[in-house]
C-alpha cells in the first residue's frame, strides 16, 4: 500500500568549512580574518536553522574543501554533510542537486549560507512556487542569487553562468528562458558579503 505524502522535498545548504583565511574573504579585508570567521560561523548556523525548520524536508550540507569534514562536523552538529563535487559552482550545484533527485526527491532547493533574512517560510514558498514552475530563484540584491530550487535536474542552467558576478542572475535567467523553463521569483534579500553589508544586517535586525 503506497500513501500520497506529498513530493519529497530536499535542501542543499551549500557552505565552506570554517578555516580562518579561507572564509568570507571580502568581509575579511575590512574586518580582519576572525571577525569575518565568525560571521561566517554565524551565517552557516542560521542557514542550517532555517532548512531544518521547514516541514517533511530532508536537509543536506555540502561543503568545501572536501578534507575538512571535521571541521564542519564541529561546527554544525549532527547535520546530514556530504563534500562538494570538483568543477566551478555551477557543476557543484547540479552534482548535489542530481544526487538528490536519484536520491528520491521531487523537488530540491539550494541554498547560500550568507542570506541571513531567508528563513523557514522563504524555503517553503520556493517548494510552493515549484508546484506551477520549473525553476524558483531568490535573487540576492547584488545581482546573485541565494536560492535556486528545480523539480529535476538541469545542468545547462548552470553552465556558462558568470559566479559572484552583478549580472549571475540575469544570465540564470537568460539561459532559463533560452531552455524554456517556468521560471519564479521570490523576494529580493541581501547577502552578506562586505563590512557594507554586514553592518547594515545589524543595524536591521540587532545581531
Amino acid at each position: 500500500m503506497t500513501m500520497d505524502a506529498g513530493p519529497a522535498r530536499g535542501v542543499i545548504l551549500f557552505t565552506r568549512a570554517p578555516i580562518v583565511g579561507q572564509v568570507k574573504t571580502r568581509l575579511a579585508a575590512d574586518v580582519g580574518d576572525t571577525e569575518a570567521l565568525a560571521v561566517h560561523r554565524d551565517l552557516g548556523a542560521r542557514a542550517l536553522a532555517a532548512a531544518q525548520g521547514v516541514a517533511a524536508c530532508e536537509v543536506i550540507v555540502a561543503f568545501t574543501p572536501a578534507g575538512a569534514l571535521e571541521a564542519v562536523r564541529n561546527w554544525l552538529g549532527d547535520a546530514a554533510l556530504q563534500a562538494q563535487s570538483d568543477g566551478d559552482l555551477g557543476a557543484r550545484m547540479h552534482a548535489a542537486i542530481t544526487a538528490r533527485f536519484a536520491a528520491g526527491a521531487r523537488q530540491v532547493v539550494v541554498i547560500g549560507s550568507d542570506c541571513p533574512a531567508l528563513d523557514a517560510g522563504g524555503i517553503t514558498a520556493a517548494f510552493d512556487a515549484l508546484v506551477a514552475a520549473d525553476v524558483v530563484f531568490g535573487p540576492a540584491t547584488d545581482g546573485g542569487y541565494y536560492l535556486v530550487g528545480l523539480v529535476r535536474p538541469c545542468g545547462p542552467l548552470f553552465a556558462g553562468v558568470p559566479w559572484s558576478a552583478p549580472d549571475t542572475l540575469a544570465r540564470a535567467l537568460d539561459r532559463a528562458h533560452a531552455l524554456g523553463l517556468r521560471v519564479a521569483l521570490l523576494p529580493p534579500l541581501d547577502d552578506v558579503d562586505t563590512a557594507a553589508d554586514l553592518a547594515r544586517w545589524r543595524d536591521s535586525s540587532g545581531a
